[in-house]
């Protein structure tokens, strides 16, 4: 199928056009096009549809390949997309939502749908997959999880027996010395930019995920260091029965939050390709 045309389109919709996102797919649909979901890229922070480093816009024409659908977009106020006046934040993700799935339906029919993305896009996805059957999916880059029983233990053990890991501990620990606010305000600021899901959201998007025999993806990064440092991690935070049957969770300590390195990134646009197939096996 990869010697197949792609097709990038261009898409302006909700009220006044206020909203812009680009639909990536196969000039000629798969014939099993209905029966796979559409995946929705959730832009991140103040980054806009690509990505960083155009991840995005690599998954988007990865999935394509293999017979996925997917539209990258801005959420209100983040790159080309005006924002939503009089709106709060929830209130605005959700109207975003809303024309999502009216534009994407309008054009492609009944839709199921994944949806992810890195860091507050991953925190949009897990507050919106409780509330719309359609989602049957979760890409999870970074996203928030509690600290489970043995996270300490851990922790001392990495920071002395990982040269690397001691290390960037040890700097920012002098860093923070120098500053009036302390390791307390260095820990705020790198989370800044976000509003983590409390853990009985997180724990109901799960729930609804495999309430519709959907599937998990989530990959954590050195990113999140603070509060996970265990693959297995999320599992027992959540401690739902069956996890493993629909939950692939992965640790990478040694890549950075936005992938800065090739070689992470194509490993990660891999993994993605690889856990999106097990839609196609399953149908």
């Amino acid at each position: 199928m990869s010697d197949h045309i792609l097709t990038e389109e261009p898409l302006q919709f909700g009220e006044n056009g206020r909203m812009f996102g680009i639909l990536t797919q196969l000039g000629v649909p798969p014939p099993n096009a209905q029966d796979l979901p559409v995946f929705v890229f959730l832009n991140s922070g103040l980054l806009h549809r690509v990505g960083p480093r155009r991840l995005y816009v690599r998954f988007a024409r990865t999935l394509a390949e293999i017979g996925f659908t997917s539209l990258r977009v801005d959420l209100a106020g983040k790159g080309d997309s005006f924002p939503s006046p009089h709106l709060t934040t929830e209130q605005s993700l959700r109207e975003d939502f809303r024309n999502i799935v009216s534009v994407l339906e309008a054009r492609l029919g009944h839709v199921r749908l994944v949806v992810g993305g890195l860091c507050s896009g991953a925190d949009d996805a897990i507050r919106l997959a409780p509330s719309d059957s359609r989602v049957v999916g979760m890409v999870l880059l970074d996203a928030v999880c509690d600290r489970d029983s043995g996270f300490r233990a851990r922790e001392i053990v990495r920071k002395y027996t990982h040269l690397a890991r001691y290390r960037r501990w040890l700097k920012k620990h002098i860093k923070a010395l120098g500053n009036s606010g302390g390791e307390t305000e260095q820990a705020i600021d790198k989370f800044a930019l976000r509003d983590f899901p409390a853990r009985q959201q997180l724990r109901e998007a799960f729930q609804s995920i495999q309430g519709r025999q959907g599937r998990v993806l989530s990959v954590f990064t050195s990113y999140s260091e603070e509060y996970y440092n265990q693959a297995g991690q999320m599992g027992r935070v959540l401690e739902l029965d069956g996890y493993r049957q629909f939950c692939t969770e992965l640790y990478w300590p040694e890549a950075s939050h936005t992938y800065s390195f090739e070689l992470h990134r194509s490993q990660l646009i891999e993994e993605v390709k690889t856990w999106a197939a097990g839609y196609i096996a399953c149908n």
